[in-house]
């Protein structure tokens, strides 16, 4: 397991114009990486700086070991990962990977099938089904399984979110916590609030610029300040006046009833 993913005074550039300006800080497993910030901030351009795809940039990227060699280390799902289907079937786009890394035989298909149940798609079901016959969602859940499969010590993914229902986002939410536990799990998103804990680890890039938040930071921030990201009005509205707690629910209904009921047990014993 990769103990961190550390950047020093890195600068992206595209043509000699700097998207990401003097980065410095570092990814580390134990919980989802999130890296935040409006179209053009330099989201994408990090990862495909991480995975080696992009050369144009100076300062160094390291890992425990001293400077990262991203070859073999990582998997990379981009913002339509199904676009690159190229098998016959689901079963087969899951096995890919696991033949590329010369897994042996008797174990591919055992592993495949349990990797797809465990993304939502039954194997019995969909195996030998053509990727293009499956919904959007299913298709992304498919190619979700395909990248991470082989579980790589870091895995990059770019705004996986899109295409799943509120329950397909929800479960992927588990399922990245789940493999975070042992690999460096980044995620670039535009909706950062399903992946959001209290320690969760954000990078927010702005006009060039990266800042570190925990989770609880960067939701107070949020909420004192819209213009500093904008949070679901109904979030906002029910934790209005509890912007200084260090202990603020993640940005769903149960965690913030539990926390209101929580609130008003205390303000009733003083």
């Amino acid at each position: 397991m990769k103990e961190f993913l550390q950047f020093e005074d890195l600068t992206i550039s595209y043509g000699g114009h700097k998207v990401v300006t003097s980065l410095s800080g570092k990814f580390v497993p134990g919980k989802v990486n999130l890296v935040v910030g409006r179209a053009g901030s330099g989201k994408s351009s990090l990862l495909l700086t991480v995975a080696g795809f992009h050369k144009e940039f100076s300062g160094k990227i390291r890992d425990e070991n001293g400077k990262f060699d991203p070859s073999g280390n990582f998997s990379l799902a981009f913002q339509n990962p199904e676009s690159l289907f190229f098998n016959a079937t689901a079963g087969d786009e899951v096995e890919f990977a696991l033949r590329m890394r010369q897994l042996p035989e008797s174990e591919i298909i055992d592993r495949a099938r349990g990797w797809l149940l465990r993304w939502g798609l039954e194997p019995d079901q969909y195996y030998k089904i053509h990727p293009h016959e499956l919904s959007g969602g299913e298709k992304r859940r498919l190619a979700l399984a395909a990248c991470t499969v082989f579980l790589p010590p870091l895995i990059l993914l770019d705004e996986p979110l899109a295409g799943l229902d509120r329950r397909g986002q929800t479960s992927l939410a588990t399922m990245l916590a789940e493999m975070a536990a042992k690999h460096i799990v980044v995620v670039v998103t535009h909706e950062p609030e399903i992946f959001i804990q209290n320690q969760s680890r954000i990078l927010f890039l702005k006009e060039g610029r990266g800042d570190w938040f925990d989770g609880n930071e960067f939701l107070a921030l949020s909420l004192k300040n819209s213009d500093f990201y904008p949070l679901p009005g109904w979030y906002e509205r029910a934790m209005t006046n509890f912007t200084d707690r260090a202990d603020l629910p993640e940005v769903n209904a149960t965690a913030v009833a539990e926390f209101l009921k929580r609130a008003a047990s205390n303000a009733n014993r003083l």
